[in-house]
């Protein structure tokens, strides 16, 4: 086993000439108490702080640039974590983004029955019109309505050609104002009474219906994702507990020189913090791509359908978050193999 112990020991003797567990007791010391030094011992209490760091920091990154198989496969699975979560994110986000649009959006569909009459489908009209609220109304004859439902299967338009009859019944369209959402249900229901109407459609409706199914996925989306990421932080765990056992002489000479647990210890976080901000950093990429590759077949989806469907990109405040957790995670996996298998 190779040992780094010259360069470490050299690091040590230039902090200061003072012996080595009462130079490292000082080197751990909070900044905050640097105001009270002269100005020289306070700069170099600064710079021994910074030195430490440093080579905490160029410890940890060490078995990167070796290429360390199971660092970078524990950074992969990082990563491919934090992806997971991106891409459940993403779908959450965009699905509020189209509740929000269908909240806002009060259109009202009344499918009539095939036997109601022009005289009748008149009535009906007034009937709907003389509610307050009630604004644009325009009705739709079964000719529009199946050219307009040619518009929205695009090339599979073909096989409604091959119909002897038209199958849809006459249907009215209009806007409600100044209606909350249970005004506009029982609205609906009352419309829905009328002699000669089949069914009544509305926006709010499917609404109500996708949010209880995005607010059923996002609490099972939750508990999965925690258990996900509750495992990769133990994965992390794990590879520390890896890179211990085979420093474990290293660290003994090391004590046996006088150096502390912070100077031990401390190249161990900047380890698994390393890990998880490198496994975030492909996991922004990895989320970009898929978002990239998405956006187009959602688009064409939603021209199939008649309808402008957009993706949205996560937010910062999610992309900071995916940062924040692959941190967390490295950190986690770090102080759990620290407090199990390091007892200095």
């Amino acid at each position: 086993m190779k040992l780094h112990i010259p360069n470490i020991l050299r690091g040590r003797r230039n902090v200061g000439n003072r012996p080595p567990s009462r130079r490292s007791s000082q080197e751990t010391n909070s900044l905050s108490n640097t105001a009270s030094l002269p100005f020289a011992q306070a700069e170099g209490h600064v710079m021994a702080t910074q030195y430490f760091h440093l080579r905490a920091l160029k410890c940890a990154w060490r078995p990167f640039a070796d290429k360390s198989l199971s660092h970078w496969t524990t950074t992969i699975v990082i990563a491919l974590a934090l992806t997971i979560y991106g891409t459940f994110s993403l779908l959450l986000v965009n699905a509020n983004t189209a509740l929000n649009k269908w909240e806002e959006n009060n259109l009202v569909t009344v499918f009539m029955q095939r036997s109601v009459d022009r005289d009748q489908l008149v009535q009906i009209g007034r009937t709907i019109k003389g509610y307050s609220g009630v604004s644009d109304l325009v009705i739709i004859p079964p000719k529009d309505a199946i050219t307009r439902l040619k518009g929205m299967m695009g090339e599979e338009a073909a096989l409604l050609d091959e119909l002897e009859e038209n199958p849809l019944p006459f249907s009215m369209e209009f806007k409600m104002v100044g209606q909350d959402r249970a005004q506009y249900t029982a609205f609906a229901k009352k419309i829905g009474a009328l002699a000669g109407v089949e069914s009544v459609s509305y926006d709010h409706q499917w609404a109500d219906r996708l949010t209880a199914l995005v607010r059923a996925i996002r609490y099972i989306g939750n508990i999965l994702s925690f258990l996900l990421l509750a495992a990769v932080a133990l994965i992390v765990s794990n590879t520390i507990k890896l890179t211990i056992i085979a420093r474990r002489d290293e660290m003994e000479i090391m004590r046996f020189m006088g150096a502390d647990d912070a100077f031990i210890k401390t190249p161990f976080v900047y380890e698994g913090l390393l890990q998880g901000l490198l496994g975030a950093a492909i996991a922004l990429l990895l989320t970009g791509l898929l978002y990239f590759g998405a956006r187009d077949a959602i688009a064409e989806l939603g021209r199939s359908l008649g309808t402008m469907l957009q993706l949205e990109f996560l937010p910062f405040s999610q992309l900071g978050l995916l940062v924040v957790l692959g941190a967390t995670l490295g950190l986690s996996g770090a102080f759990i193999s620290l407090s199990r298998f390091l007892d200095v």
